[in-house]
């Protein structure tokens, strides 16, 4: 039973080792975007590599304007402080665990907004954040009263 087992784990790893991607192997363009992780590549699992490799050819299939606006938005992450991060992070998690049709509608409802001129965005806005001010006191009231009874 040992033996079988045995032979089970050496025949996994040989197998993981056989779909392993080589760094040697990928392309050209490949390796300029995954410069940055090649001294840990054959130390990554088969699976990160794959994704990594995956994203790589995303990343340059993708159109000119479409990769400038990500480094935008990836430099503005990066400038953030980590508490603004972790509540985004947060948010986004979030958001993956609606079910689709939710998703779908804040999509939706998010790109209108996008359309509309950045002044009726700001009203929006505004007249946004004064109705979660006054949820925020209200609740804050209703604590109070249930601490004094």
């Amino acid at each position: 039973m040992k033996k079988l087992i045995l032979l089970s784990l050496i025949s996994v790893l040989l197998m993981s080792k056989a779909f392993a991607v080589e760094w040697n192997n990928l392309s050209a363009k490949e390796k300029t975007v995954l410069q940055s992780v090649s001294g840990q590549w054959d130390k990554m699992s088969v699976a990160q590599q794959n994704k990594l490799q995956l994203g790589a050819n995303r990343w340059i299939e993708m159109p000119t304007a479409q990769r400038d606006n990500l480094l935008t938005k990836f430099k503005q992450w990066q400038k953030l402080p980590q508490n603004k991060k972790n509540q985004l992070s947060k948010q986004f998690e979030t958001f993956g665990k609606l079910p689709t049709s939710q998703q779908e509608q804040l999509r939706s409802t998010h790109q209108n907004f996008k359309k509309l001129p950045a002044k009726k965005q700001r009203q929006l806005m505004d007249k946004f954040k004064k109705s979660r001010q006054k949820i925020n006191k209200s609740k804050v009231r209703n604590k109070l009263k249930s601490k004094r009874n």
